[in-house]
């Protein structure tokens, strides 16, 4: 769902359900079609582009246009693939529970539907008429029912993502203000974090080992920043307990910032612990690297890696803002 958001796809949404006992069900079936392609929910918008496909035409270029509702039309064809899934249940929806023809699968479209249904109208009453004009409104009203179901799902996910979305943003507002004004350097450290990572994913030529190392290596450094900006590093100083709160020991003056600015020991002990987790997670992707990882294991990694020293940074800026502490006398 690139370029396209989450407030965007929710309104679609929204306006489906409101409208879904109003409008006829080929039109909600095409509406959904429209929001699973978004979404990358290919076996359901095959599905639909099955329950959609007009009567006659061109059979290679009615499955074409199906195929073109899939995020990988690649995958058209493969036994295993969302779109097998997809006829194989477009077919058990029209499965005849009745007549001579009991256990086949009758293979009209929605469109079919309808015109099978006006024509058993148009035609004397009799007990088979009226048995195919009451399978097909059940095709109909099964159709419907699926439709109505998968845009609850949808409304759902992305109410609850919308929440998640906002949050961070708001968060993210926040730390780039914090960055902007007391530590702008870290900007362009992240944006090169992010590149080396995008070349990583996107640069089939590019050493996939050498991007993760130094996109580690710079948050490293971004954290060190960080540290140096809210607790500068003095020679020779400790902490009560005796740890060294010199230049190299950033990570001990990271811990001492905490310390002694946050209002409770548990806050403290809370961001701490994710200090200490990012720097094993920086090990981690550390030894990956040495390994000559592959991509699409070594940079989610190191994306984690990325996202976390940002959140962490936005946390030990957000503690004291700009204000600094001078570390106790050796």
């Amino acid at each position: 769902m690139a370029d396209m958001s989450n407030d965007y796809v929710l309104t679609l949404v929204q306006r489906a359900l409101d409208e879904l006992d109003d409008r006829p069900v080929d039109v909600s079936a095409r509406r959904a079609a429209r929001i699973a392609s978004l979404l990358g929910e290919t076996e359901f918008a095959v599905y639909l582009g099955l329950e959609l496909k007009p009567v006659g035409g061109h059979p290679t270029a009615n499955a074409e246009d199906t195929r073109r509702l899939m995020a990988d039309p690649s995958l058209w064809g493969d036994p295993e693939g969302p779109a097998e899934a997809a006829i194989t249940r477009y077919m058990a929806s029209r499965s005849i529970a009745w007549g001579p023809d009991q256990g086949k699968s009758s293979v009209h479209g929605l469109a079919a539907v309808e015109n099978i249904i006006r024509m058993h109208s148009d035609t004397p009453s009799n007990y088979d008429s009226a048995l195919m004009q009451s399978h097909m409104r059940d095709i109909k009203e099964r159709v419907r029912h699926s439709v109505f179901a998968a845009l609850c799902a949808w409304e759902r996910q992305l109410t609850y993502a919308n929440v998640n979305e906002r949050i961070f943003e708001r968060f993210r507002s926040h730390v780039d203000a914090l960055l902007a004004e007391g530590a702008p350097s870290l900007l362009d450290q992240f944006s090169a974090v992010y590149r080396r990572l995008r070349t990583a994913t996107n640069d089939p030529s590019s050493p996939v080992a050498e991007e993760l190392s130094q996109a580690i290596t710079t948050c490293r450094r971004i954290l060190k920043a960080v540290a140096d900006h809210v607790l500068p590093g003095v020679p020779n100083a400790k902490t009560d307990a005796g740890h060294a709160l010199n230049d190299a020991a950033y990570r001990n003056r990271v811990y001492e910032y905490v310390k002694t600015n946050t209002p409770s020991g548990t806050t403290a002990e809370t961001v701490n612990a994710a200090v200490g987790g990012l720097i094993e997670r920086f090990n981690a992707v550390d030894k990956l690297a040495n390994k000559g990882v592959h991509a699409e294991v070594g940079v989610p990694e190191a994306e984690l890696c990325a996202i976390h020293t940002y959140l962490i940074a936005g946390e030990l800026l957000s503690l004291g803002q700009s204000t600094t502490k001078e570390p106790s006398s050796p």
